[in-house]
């Protein structure tokens, strides 16, 4: 039981004392920064969820206790030029742990201080909300599957007389115009439908060693040419000791490969895109909308505090960045802010690493560029399907993660 003790009492005036309860009592945590950006007090939640290195942090420079996912980000500084500020983002502790965070700031006082609170995402409570929503998503789900083949029949008729209706027509014949817009709509609609079944039956990822610096490999491979035609520059950084993971090599390109269209598309005047294949520390996320129940993972070994290591891809753009509002709505399904998109891939990209015992986070500040966090557990997840698909009774590799 960590103890409600803070590392030092704000002031003694009224509000001080005021201060002092609130950080006594509050399960979040809560940081004080000075007009000078220094820490002036933390409270034990502060250092429950950012480790014990953040105790020695009163005295010292906020941005070095309250550093985020995306670079240059500086929420005490922020907080103090606003009255209030809220988002949700990925704090990165002192001793390298990552937490999903509600982070809110306030400033308050004369002379001037930012009182910092920031909740774990990961909590049951969190937790809760998520598999309420995930239920929903799973109806919605099979719903689609349905309208999707029920639409994907006449779909195939339509663009079938289409085409022979345009070989009948001369290319210079307005009428043809007609045409190859129905088969342009068609084939729209085709990949809407695709996206559907995708999301709502995905196929079961065929698990298998390999390792994340090979599969940003591949899809930089495949996407230089249209990298170099965007401006866009691209930087590639991997940490000694990253593991192989047992993961769908396949489904991972798929998620990275709309992670890179997605920053691409938000450098319209080119860029800096940066990928960090890396270790990680930090609390297990909670499972994610899997659709079986089979594929229920098992945690790993915990370290030192609890904490779990993960392999992570970090995916760090200089674009335009997302609203908040937007932020908020990137993983529901038919959400998009594009003119053709399906608002589908991101959804899909959430399932895959669902189903890869992993999560997908995204922290993005508008005019600064956004970061994605691809988190694999590091743990050898063999498991009961890769066998039942091999054929194979493998006792030894039946460790799940």
């Amino acid at each position: 039981m960590p103890s409600r003790r803070t590392r030092r009492a704000p002031r003694t005036d009224e509000g001080g004392a005021l201060l002092a309860a609130l950080m006594e009592d509050a399960e979040g945590g809560i940081v004080v920064v000075g007009a000078d950006g220094r820490v002036e007090a933390l409270n034990a939640g502060a250092v429950r969820l950012l480790g014990p290195g953040a105790s020695r942090a009163v005295g010292r420079p906020a941005a070095r206790l309250l550093r985020t996912a995306v670079a240059g980000e500086d929420p005490a500084r922020e907080g103090l030029a606003a009255a209030r500020t809220e988002r949700e983002t990925v704090l990165i502790g002192p001793g390298g742990v990552e937490v999903p965070v509600l982070l809110r700031t306030v400033r308050i006082g004369a002379p001037r201080r930012v009182l910092v609170t920031f909740r774990d995402l990961t909590q049951p409570r969190r937790m809760r909300e998520e598999l309420r929503r995930h239920e929903r998503l799973a109806t919605l789900g099979q719903l689609s599957a349905g309208v999707a083949h029920e639409i994907r029949n006449p779909l195939a008729g339509i663009g079938t007389s289409a085409q022979v209706l345009l070989r009948r027509f001369e290319p210079r014949d307005e009428r043809a115009r007609f045409v190859r817009l129905i088969l342009d709509e068609v084939g729209r609609l085709d990949r809407i439908v695709t996206g559907l079944l995708q999301y709502a039956r995905p196929r079961p990822p065929q698990l298998k060693s390999g390792t994340l610096a090979a599969c940003v490999e591949r899809v930089l491979e495949g996407q230089r040419e249209a990298l170099a035609a965007a401006g866009v520059e691209v930087e590639v950084a991997v940490a000694r000791r990253v593991p192989s993971l047992w993961i769908d090599e396949d489904l991972v390109q798929q998620v990275l490969l709309n992670v890179t269209l997605n920053a691409v598309q938000a450098m319209p005047g080119g860029g800096r895109l940066r990928y960090d294949v890396r270790l990680s520390r930090r609390r297990r996320p909670p499972r994610g909308p899997g659709r079986r129940a089979s594929d229920a993972s098992r945690p790993g070994a915990a370290g030192p505090g609890g904490w779990l290591e993960f392999a992570q891809v970090r995916v760090s753009d200089t674009g335009t960045g997302i609203p908040p509002g937007v932020l908020d709505k990137l993983f529901d399904p038919f959400f998009s802010t594009k003119p053709q998109g399906t608002g589908l891939g991101l959804a899909i990209c959430q399932t895959i690493m669902h189903e890869h015992g992993g999560s997908i986070e995204v922290s993005s500040r508008e005019g600064r560029g956004t970061t994605v966090l691809l988190n694999f557990p590091v743990e050898k997840r063999h498991g009961e399907r890769r066998q039942r698909d091999a054929g194979a009774d493998r006792p030894h590799a039946a460790h799940r993660g």
